[in-house]
């Protein structure tokens, strides 16, 4: 199961830094056009709205949970153990599994009535298409649901590790690995 996390993780932020640079390029760019030579880079806010910030926004969702960053209200339970604590997570993990699986039915139905009709926006006299950023949130969410089953199965089976990530001693040791 770690496997498929290490690849989920990885894929998660080669396309995520990829697309962070190519926004940042393309940002810059338009700039030096727009300062020097008086008119930007074509279709660049439709770009970094469209397609840019989506992916930016969206496709760390799973990595985020591999890592469990994802904000945690534990008020309640920290002071849980054993199988109680693990119905919690259980529970939260079923519930977010839903939620994830009602909103990547939804997202990829609008990707599929997006990419039939041909979606583009008018960027001057050309068609820039639009469809193909509709996948961005079905595959984000598909990604997330393949990290909640496998944190499912690994609460079943025992292997889940519940420790709480502290992300300021996280910082602490990669400042002492640096010096």
């Amino acid at each position: 199961m770690k496997s498929i996390e290490t690849v989920i993780a990885r894929v998660s932020i080669v396309l995520g830094s990829l697309v962070l640079v190519a926004m940042m390029m393309q940002v810059v760019v338009d700039v030096f056009m727009r300062t020097f030579l008086g008119t930007g880079f074509p279709a660049t806010p439709d770009l970094v709205g469209k397609y840019y910030m989506v992916a930016v926004s969206f496709l760390p969702l799973a990595m985020t949970e591999i890592h469990r960053r994802h904000i945690e209200a534990t008020i309640f339970t920290q002071k849980l153990t054993g199988l109680p604590r693990k119905a919690v997570f259980l529970f939260g993990f079923v519930v977010a599994l839903i939620v994830f699986a009602v909103m990547a039915w939804g997202s990829f139905g609008e990707a599929m009535k997006q990419t039939g009709r041909g979606a583009y926006i008018e960027v001057g006299t050309a068609h820039f298409p639009t469809w193909p950023s509709y996948w961005i949130l079905p595959i984000s969410f598909s990604l997330m649901i393949v990290v909640l089953v496998l944190r499912i199965i690994e609460i079943l089976t025992g292997q889940f590790d519940d420790g709480e990530a502290d992300p300021l001693e996280e910082i602490q040791s990669h400042m002492m690995e640096a010096d």
